[in-house]
């Protein structure tokens, strides 16, 4: 049973845009500190997993969906990647703090834009990355057919985000900690109790990994990997847009 303070998670997608902005200008000073807290360090070790997966090609385009304060811009250029990169953000203030810490980074560019609505051409990219943006797209199937498009043949999407696990009482302790310790924080680090509380709302939400697997399928992603950490409540996704197949001539009869 969720407590009583937790609001409803916005359906109307408006609404749901207007509360996700609220939070993130509220919460952008903190947020590097907050994600480092509530996962006991784990954060960049987990990004830096996900830089990992990515194609060999260090000039690969890559487009950062809810690139936030860009944690994953900063790791790439950390780990030798000199392609373009685009961060894609709705929050102005997030955005404000990546590009302060991008700043001096060749062929690295932000710019504003909703998941739910990516602004990007047809295969214009060679990997899609997302860092704890899934909660918020309004409708998963219709965001992975988005990203599918945006791939050229061979792309990969890789999401690292919260899961749902499967255990109904492990779900519901997670939730607790989350809530607990987000509460917590969110009075240490910005004087307000609710802070943080988008997080559990959002994952009430959430329909899971599960989910995401078939929303995935259905875009026509293969390779489908989804690997759940800490028993599922964080999760590492990975899918590839198959190769076109080259064309084969027709046979000359002789």
């Amino acid at each position: 049973m969720s407590p009583l303070w937790l609001k409803e998670w916005p359906k109307d997608s408006a609404k749901r845009a207007g509360y996700v902005d609220a939070v993130f200008r509220r919460v952008a000073p903190r947020y590097d500190r907050l994600t480092h807290l509530l996962s006991f360090g784990q954060d960049r070790r987990w990004k830096s997993t996900v830089i990992g997966l990515l194609p060999s090609n260090p000039r690969a385009r890559i487009l950062d969906l809810a690139t936030g304060t860009a944690a994953f811009p900063d790791l790439l250029r950390r780990a030798g990647h000199q392609g373009t990169v685009l961060g894609i953000d709705r929050s102005q203030a997030m955005l404000a703090r990546a590009r302060v810490k991008c700043a001096g980074m060749e062929r690295v560019y932000f710019a504003r834009g909703d998941l739910n609505a990516i602004p990007v051409a047809p295969a214009a990219f060679d990997a899609i990355l997302v860092g704890y943006g899934l909660r918020y797209i309004g409708d998963l199937n219709e965001a992975m057919a988005a990203a599918h498009r945006a791939l050229r043949p061979g792309g990969v999407f890789i999401s690292l985000d919260f899961g749902l696990p499967a255990p109904a009482w492990y779900r519901r302790l997670c939730l607790a900690y989350l809530f607990v310790f987000g509460t917590v924080w969110g009075v240490l680090l910005h004087g307000k109790l609710d802070t943080y509380w988008h997080i559990v709302e959002s994952l009430q939400a959430y329909p899971g990994q599960r989910a995401l697997e078939r929303a995935l399928e259905g875009a026509g992603f293969t390779g489908i990997a989804i690997a759940e950490q800490l028993g599922g409540i964080s999760v590492l996704a990975r899918a590839e847009k198959p190769a076109e197949k080259p064309v084969e001539e027709p046979a000359v009869a002789r």
